[in-house]
């Protein structure tokens, strides 16, 4: 059986095609190459916001190290029962030089700013806090810190949308940019293993790993 590890490695065969060498990435590492995960129950908070200042804002950032603040800062009580708040948040940004507020707008308007934010989206009944990465006239490309980056259709996500969004208004250069657009959206269309593996070769991956007993 073959098995990919949760590290990256580099996986080399040979074809009447050529020699390849194609990094190799495990299925969590794709997805959460650029979202933090989160490390317990209440925690999606900050993993959201750690993920948002780094791979948004360029500003390196760790889920523990804000997870440390907004809980010595905030009400442990209610954070132990109900995770952070976008409160919790906005205080932990305005300490760092952020200017942020929350904004009751629907997600139209949110594409026409163009730029990531936290929203907290109910679930089934679970409460949630994730990035807007991205938009499209027809899908919205997520950051959440429980299933890593993930593309929706926008009719679905608006069953889970509560409509409140956290945006960073005195950084709008760089939120812009960072911001996924339709010219960007292909990439995340792609399987796992594509993303591991060039287009070209993958008709010869499926035929050139050796089976069980072979070595």
């Amino acid at each position: 059986m073959f098995v990919v590890s949760t590290s990256a490695y580099s996986l080399e065969f040979l074809s009447h095609r050529g020699h390849y060498s194609v990094p190799v990435k495990s299925y969590k590492e794709i997805v959460f190459g650029d979202v933090y995960r989160q490390q317990y129950d209440f925690s999606c908070g900050s993993a959201a916001l750690a993920s948002l200042l780094t791979y948004h804002y360029s500003t390196q950032s760790s889920e523990q190290d804000i997870f440390k603040v907004m809980y010595q800062q905030g009400d442990k009580k209610k954070i132990k029962e109900k995770g952070f708040s976008l409160l919790d948040m906005k205080l932990y940004l305005a300490s760092i030089g952020f200017n942020s507020d929350g904004f009751q707008i629907g997600l139209e308007k949110i594409r026409e700013v163009g730029v990531p934010g936290i929203t907290l989206v109910n679930f089934d009944g679970y409460m949630h806090f994730v990035v807007i990465r991205g938009i499209n006239s027809h899908s919205i490309i997520l950051g959440d810190p429980s299933r890593g980056t993930m593309v929706m259709p926008l009719d679905t996500f608006k069953t889970y949308y509560q409509g409140i969004v956290l945006l960073i208004r005195n950084e709008a250069k760089a939120g812009r940019s960072s911001f996924i657009t339709d010219d960007k959206f292909a990439i995340y269309y792609r399987s796992p293993l594509e993303s591991g593996v060039p287009r070209d070769s993958l008709g010869v991956f499926s035929i050139t790993l050796p089976v069980s007993g072979e070595n």
